[in-house]
């Protein structure tokens, strides 16, 4: 068990630097689209249209017409609880401990670690101002905004970047909404959506029979510091509140020095939104810099 719980720790940190280098090719979202174009909040940021053709305004509707049905076609519900297997693999490192996903649209983003079921040993949470990490074995915390970190400010990346990927959701960089003359930034072809910004490109590729993102790619290029990926694959789909949802989640964190992989399954999903969306932190706990964390999960072997 000693073991176990001191592992825990590096699979705590872990997980929230998948977040800095993810946020780092993410941006804020949040979407509304309906088959009118008019506006409705399906609390993604997904949109698209690609001008491509011997006949572009025939081409753009069609585009927004398959982005509305992508839209469509997730679920409704407005919290989620699941059970989770969550898997680290860094360098040698290949771990996997229980847990519990628990999120509210617009509201919080919650992974709890707990191995083999007996206690809570590792709390990471997004908010729409904050991250918050929590190791419990060691009482210590790490509680900072978004915009503390510059290569995350510099980016635009924010909560609803983050929440767009655990929901299997489109999104659009620095936007909450999304309307008809912002849907033309984004390009179709065949089953993939594009988007390039400044030095940041986004892909998703979907399954056009069923209006299904399958997977999400960004990408951030810097003639300083080289390229950085953040893949997030999904599959396995589920029935969850009438519609598809993933119930596995292939995190690829990439940078020109160190890949990070982390898979999350998730069990028994349920609509229960009978929970805290706070966190309080005990006194006890030590607070610590995003420098000193960073630090530790780059030297994880």
């Amino acid at each position: 068990m000693t073991t176990i719980l001191s592992t825990m720790r590096r699979i705590a940190m872990a997980a929230l630097i998948a977040t800095p280098i993810l946020t780092a090719s993410c941006g804020s979202k949040k979407t509304v689209i309906d088959d009118n174009n008019k506006g409705v909040d399906i609390t993604t940021g997904a949109t698209n249209t690609g001008n491509t053709g011997t006949a572009p305004a025939v081409k753009k509707a069609d585009n927004i017409t398959y982005l509305a049905k992508v839209t469509a076609n997730q679920p409704t519900e407005k919290a989620m609880v699941a059970n989770i297997d969550f898997n680290l693999k860094s360098g040698k490192k290949d771990i996997t401990v229980g847990g519990k996903l628990s999120m509210k649209k617009d509201q919080v983003v919650r992974i709890q670690l707990t191995p083999m079921g007996l206690m809570e040993v590792g709390r990471l949470e997004f908010t729409k101002d904050s991250v918050l990490i929590i190791d419990r074995v060691h009482k210590q915390f790490l509680k900072s905004s978004y915009d503390q970190v510059s290569f995350l400010k510099n980016n635009g990346i924010d909560f609803y970047a983050l929440q767009a990927l655990f929901w299997n959701q489109l999104f659009i960089p620095g936007e909450r909404t999304i309307n008809k003359n912002l849907l033309a930034k984004y390009e179709v072809d065949g089953s993939n959506i594009t988007l390039q910004q400044g030095k940041m490109n986004y892909r998703w590729q979907t399954d056009n029979s069923v209006e299904r993102i399958l997977s999400a790619l960004a990408t951030y290029s810097s003639t300083q510091h080289g390229k950085s990926q953040l893949g997030w694959d999904y599959s396995d789909f589920k029935t969850f509140g009438g519609k598809p949802f993933p119930a596995q989640h292939a995190i690829t964190i990439s940078t020109t020095k160190k890949t990070l992989n982390v898979n999350i399954t998730l069990k028994s999903m349920k609509a229960d939104d009978d929970w805290d969306t706070s966190t309080k932190v005990s006194g006890k706990y030590k607070p610590v810099q995003l420098d000193e964390v960073i630090n530790k999960i780059l030297n994880i072997q």
